[in-house]
């Protein structure tokens, strides 16, 4: 019976705690690192890391970056407001030289797309939605955002929305 209780007890605490232990053993993709709020590499011109040849961004260094606000909704949620820094005020942090972004998310979906086409609609990387801070459970730290619901031709499509990367952890520069 005592066996029984501890595998009760324990089964509930990694229930409780689950989404610190998937986090803690999940695999960091390819483009990304480690304890590093955002990695940014490939064609920049300011690295942070001599050896891996990529700008790694804490977390306060992009918090401190100004805030834009995107009230937009997306696929998978209504109308909110997302708040973060601009892209392209992210990107000349690293001084990219490059055309092309891959966007990489930490469960190591990527996609390929054109900068202009992203900084065109004044994408942002939204931190928060409606005030709170968004989490790995909930499309965070990082979900790239952009004001879907103005541009309708343009943004309300499968291809747009597979830019709207949530969990970004990446951008590589090409």
């Amino acid at each position: 019976m005592s066996k029984a209780v501890f595998l009760l007890g324990f089964f509930l605490l990694v229930l409780s705690g689950g989404i610190e232990v998937a986090s803690a053993s999940m695999r960091i993709p390819k483009g990304c690192n480690r304890d590093v709020f955002l990695t940014i590499s490939g064609k920049i011109g300011k690295t942070t890391n001599g050896a891996k040849d990529d700008y790694q961004m804490s977390e306060r260094e992009f918090l401190a970056l100004p805030a834009s606000t995107v009230t937009t909704s997306t696929p998978w949620s209504p109308k909110s407001e997302f708040r973060g820094p601009l892209l392209s005020k992210v990107l000349d942090e690293a001084q990219t030289k490059g055309k092309k972004l891959r966007l990489i998310a930490l469960d190591n979906f990527s996609v390929e797309v054109d900068a202009e086409y992203l900084e065109k609609y004044g994408t942002i990387l939204a931190t928060s939605k409606d005030g709170a801070r968004l989490t790995i459970r909930d499309f965070g730290p990082v979900f790239v955002m952009f004001p879907r619901d103005s541009f309708k031709d343009e943004l309300d499509t499968p291809v747009a929305a597979s830019y709207l990367v949530w969990q970004l952890c990446g951008i590589n520069v090409e």
